[in-house]
């Protein structure tokens, strides 16, 4: 937690934190432990943002009931719940197997204006892994949409044209779809050829060239249906670089400098303030943070000290997004 809020700290005036720790972050009084242990690191760290705002969800598990919803309204850092589909992503083994079953949910959410953000894909095994959008969006959000027209929903880290499509084709702006830098960035030819990248490899993960230019497409067109959203998920090296190694890009050291290039690339940078708003707006957050960017390269550490997940007393090493590489934009 340390090493991973001192770098936040350093770009970002809010962070949403994931609920998926171990163990999973599935009551009102874990998730305001886990928020105090932020907010420390955060005053803690050397060169952080004391200020920083860190914004919280709950994991929702077939045995949410509406009580936790009418106990987490009443603090304000909580914001609403994370939808894993059980299986879909890092873990998510508490996750949602009968999304009926938490319509009473939902429907208390609606009333309440929280807000339900999805890691939008199905986990069947029969269902191919650049499938799991399109097939997740028919299946679970379009009636969840249909049922709840005024939940506030954002389908995180979409990867697909489908799930542009989608949400475009939604009236309203209950609706929104987060796009992460490195969806933004590359497609599945940085994580497949000339060898197996294993720090690439994500979830959702990259897919073809089509679906990338889509999502360009929708991060610049100032909607404000579609909004920034990281999903920075440091693991430590050793994690990753195994024969079952685990999903997730570590961001946190560029992702705003990456928007900024992927924005440039296209000659939009005139809409990226937008991207950001829609998100800040959606998820109420207040105050203005500036931050001063200039194109002037500077070279990503090949890592970052990272404690082992399994082992503290170990000191562990993180690989960052574009390690060893060159950013063409720098914070100053």
């Amino acid at each position: 937690v340390d090493a991973t809020v001192k770098i936040a700290s350093e770009r970002f005036q809010a962070a949403l934190a994931m609920p998926n720790t171990s163990p999973p972050i599935t009551t009102v009084e874990l998730c305001q432990e886990y928020y105090q242990k932020l907010t420390s690191a955060a005053q803690a760290a050397p060169a952080g943002a004391p200020n920083m705002e860190f914004l919280s969800v709950l994991y929702l598990t077939d045995m949410t009931t509406v009580a936790t919803v009418e106990e987490m309204v009443k603090h304000p850092n909580i914001r609403g719940f994370k939808y894993y589909p059980a299986g879909a992503t890092t873990n998510s083994a508490f996750g949602v197997t009968d999304v009926n079953k938490l319509y009473p949910v939902f429907s208390k959410m609606q009333e309440l204006g929280l807000v339900l953000c999805i890691h939008s894909e199905v986990s069947r095994i029969e269902i191919d892994i650049f499938d799991r959008e399109k097939v997740f969006i028919e299946e679970v959000i379009r009636p969840l949409v249909k049922a709840f027209p005024t939940l506030k929903i954002v389908m995180e880290h979409i990867s697909t044209s489908f799930g542009v499509d989608f949400i475009n084709e939604i009236p309203g702006d209950y609706l929104k779809g987060s796009i992460t830098p490195h969806h933004l960035v590359y497609n599945r030819n940085a994580l497949l050829v000339g060898g197996v990248k294993p720090h690439f490899y994500c979830l959702p993960i990259l897919k073809r060239e089509s679906h990338r230019l889509a999502l360009l497409e929708a991060a610049t067109s100032q909607s404000g249906k579609f909004i920034s959203g990281t999903d920075s998920a440091p693991h430590d090296q050793a994690r990753k670089e195994s024969c079952c190694g685990c999903a997730g890009v570590f961001n946190g050291h560029n992702a705003v400098e990456l928007y900024v290039e992927i924005f440039e690339s296209v000659g939009k940078l005139d809409a990226l303030a937008n991207f950001f708003q829609a998100g800040k707006d959606f998820y109420n957050i207040g105050g203005d943070r500036v931050m001063k960017l200039r194109k002037e390269s500077w070279k990503v550490p090949e890592t970052f000290d990272f404690p082992d997940e399994e082992n503290p007393d170990r000191a562990g090493k993180l690989v960052p997004l574009r390690a060893g590489e060159d950013m063409l934009w720098k914070i100053v």
